[in-house]
């Protein structure tokens, strides 16, 4: 089974005017926490889901020339998938930046139900009506920020219900989250 919502949007640079409450920069490569560090520094690209103090975002990693190729406002597909797999529910968020059309800078981040730091970082967004993008370089030296729009957090508290739904049904000695990613990632393309 795969449900999936998308919205296209226009993504927009971090304007602080218009977001008092923001903090002007986020954390430094060196401030970020030391496994999420440690983990981007292995990665030529990644795309992870937090919990910050402003809510849910997602911090970035990629080459400083993507990065810049994505300053501006631009068009962005925003989906989230759920798959349902005999070991496990993946939730798969996909973002898709579209700096040089018709190509695009695609990235995904999957949601374990059964983290549930993971949970609720996923279940907070839908209390968002913007989400930010963090991005970094390869030195992990903050480049950009940028806000989506939250148009699909009306439809997170029912692919939530439904993965939990989902992992209820799957004894805990079958369950395996890094198995069933892995046959997401094998079916699907960015």
């Amino acid at each position: 089974m795969l449900l999936y919502i998308y919205l296209a949007n226009t993504l927009k640079d971090h304007d602080s005017s218009q977001h008092p409450d923001h903090q002007d920069e986020p954390p430094s490569g060196a401030d970020l926490p030391r496994d999420l560090a440690s983990f981007l520094e292995s990665q030529r690209l990644a795309c992870l889901l937090i919990g910050t103090t402003r809510g849910s975002s997602f911090v970035i990693k990629a080459p400083g020339d993507e990065i810049e190729g994505v300053r501006g406002p631009l068009p962005v597909l925003f989906r989230q998938e759920l798959y349902r797999h005999p070991s496990s529910p993946v939730i798969r968020l996909l973002l898709r930046l579209y700096d040089r059309p018709p190509s695009a800078l695609a990235l995904e981040s999957f949601i374990n139900v059964d983290d549930e730091e993971q949970r609720r970082d996923y279940g907070n967004l839908s209390l968002l009506e913007t989400i930010d993008l963090h991005f970094y370089d390869e030195a992990l030296a903050h480049r950009l920020t940028k806000q989506v729009p939250n148009s699909i957090r009306t439809d997170i508290p029912l692919l939530l219900i439904t993965a939990l739904r989902l992992r209820a049904r799957i004894p805990n000695g079958r369950f395996d989250f890094d198995q069933a990613k892995a046959d997401v990632i094998a079916r699907t393309s960015l």
